[in-house]
């Protein structure tokens, strides 16, 4: 206090002084006592890393003040970044620039009041008060500047564990996640019965049972070819088709035919593969009969295939060309019928295609798509992600790495840093279901009832 009021005294003896001097000329002496601008110079910060080796280290990287803009709160008196610095961000020692309408600007750090100068070196670990004082002595304002930092990597896969979910841990096997309109659905079995789970989105989020049977199945339910798209979910029993609005009552579709795996909604069709031929439909074409609703199908053949190479229930991503966005390539991942062991087949077809394209491996490519249980592969934030149980020639455990490929598949690279899995999913190498959903967060749900959320 002593301290405040030898500086508010100093004030009053310059205010005087000036007023003596400028007596004979009609200067006002200005009450204004704000901050019109604040910026931050350059910040060295250490950030560690990973050598090529595999080796920790330590780099130094700087931080453009430059880039980073702040907004000033007149009425509360806030000053901050907009965007906030890169994690990891040294702010203990950053020199800081300001304008100001006034005559003296003070600040407060470690019990002490110190008289502000661009060339002062400020810890804004925590938020730093100034007060700016007017010429004339009379008025004086607070501001608190705070340095907002990321409390995680940008371009970092940042994982929330979804607890008391209601999930039936360790009683139901957690087959395939799919989204319908606002839910998200988990299909599984559980004491051999097929089930199906509903959780709402946007809310907290719990399961509730939906049902403990597929009513209008009959016969053993392909959970891998579960798909769902627009107000529909479709599946697969013994190679019969069958939809569902609801996902509690099904009907069965085209009962004359039977196929041997899902391909997925490709182009805003659904497409099958019958027996090595590749069929499409409109999932829109509805009719009512008997005032039941079902399927007035109009089966298009897209081509013939090599079942010893085409996925079965396949991974299914679509994007759109950099070059030109009304183009969309489909790319298809997963294990062929005779799988062996090998290589995981890949599909292509641009939207300006008439026919898939099987990617053949490249001999010697040691960036090829990982071979893993339950290989599952996402598109998000304009790459490929791939990831799954454990490799099947052993060499990583379940959810030991994310790869990502930015080449529509061709190349995969194992990430090592801001990309990777909770601790607790690392080697759970049991039944899990995962879904990208519309607000590109990516869900993750193990039958022993663990769930998270990641979004980068």
């Amino acid at each position: 206090m002593k301290k405040i009021l030898s500086l508010l005294g100093s004030l009053l003896v310059v205010a005087g002084l000036f007023t003596s001097c400028l007596k004979d000329e009609d200067y006002v002496l200005s009450g204004n006592a704000v901050i019109t601008s604040f910026s931050i110079n350059d910040i060295q910060t250490k950030v560690p890393s990973i050598t090529a080796s595999g080796n920790d280290t330590t780099l130094i990287k700087k931080v453009y003040g430059s880039s980073y803009k702040f907004a000033i709160n007149q009425l509360t008196g806030e000053v901050y970044n907009i965007d906030s610095l890169p994690k990891g961000t040294d702010v203990t020692h950053v020199t800081a620039n300001m304008t100001i309408e006034g005559g003296s600007v003070y600040y407060y750090q470690n019990e002490e009041t110190k008289v502000y100068s661009s060339e002062d070196s400020i810890d804004f670990s925590m938020p730093v008060r100034f007060t700016v004082y007017s010429v004339d002595g009379k008025g004086s304002r607070n501001y608190y500047i705070r340095l907002n930092v990321h409390q995680a990597d940008v371009d970092s896969l940042v994982w929330t564990r979804v607890e008391e979910n209601n999930f039936p841990a360790g009683h139901m096997t957690a087959e395939k996640m799919v989204q319908l309109r606002d839910y998200l659905l988990v299909f599984g079995e559980i004491d051999g019965i097929p089930t199906v789970m509903e959780g709402q989105l946007n809310n907290k989020f719990v399961f509730t049972p939906k049902a403990s049977t597929l009513s209008g199945v009959s016969g053993k339910v392909d959970y891998s070819s579960i798909v769902a798209h627009e107000n529909a979910v479709y599946l697969l029993a013994d190679g019969k088709l069958y939809s569902s609005i609801s996902a509690v009552e099904w009907t069965a579709e085209s009962p004359e035919r039977t196929f041997t795996s899902m391909v997925g909604v490709i182009d805003g069709k659904l497409c099958l593969n019958e027996g090595g031929t590749i069929v499409a439909c409109d999932p829109y074409e509805w009719s009512t009969d008997n005032r039941v609703e079902y399927f007035t199908h109009d089966w298009e053949v897209v081509q013939m295939v090599d079942e010893s190479l085409f996925p079965v229930n396949p991974s299914v991503v679509s994007s759109a060309l950099r070059t030109n966005t009304d183009i969309v390539r489909f790319t298809l991942f997963g294990y062929p019928k005779e799988y062996t062991g090998n290589n995981v087949s890949i599909w292509t077809k641009l939207t300006t295609d008439s026919a898939w394209t099987y990617y053949h491996p490249i001999e010697g490519n040691g960036q090829a798509c990982p071979v893993l249980e339950r290989l599952t592969v996402v598109d998000y934030d304009d790459k490929l992600y791939a990831f799954g149980g454990a490799a099947k020639d052993g060499s990583l455990q379940a959810f030991e790495a994310i790869f990502t490929s930015t080449d529509g598949g061709i190349t995969w690279w194992k990430q090592r840093k801001k990309i990777g899995f909770p601790e607790e999913l690392k080697g759970y190498d049991e039944p899990f279901a995962c879904v990208v959903d519309t607000e590109r967060n990516i869900w993750i749900v193990c039958s022993n009832g663990m769930m998270f959320k990641g979004r980068i």
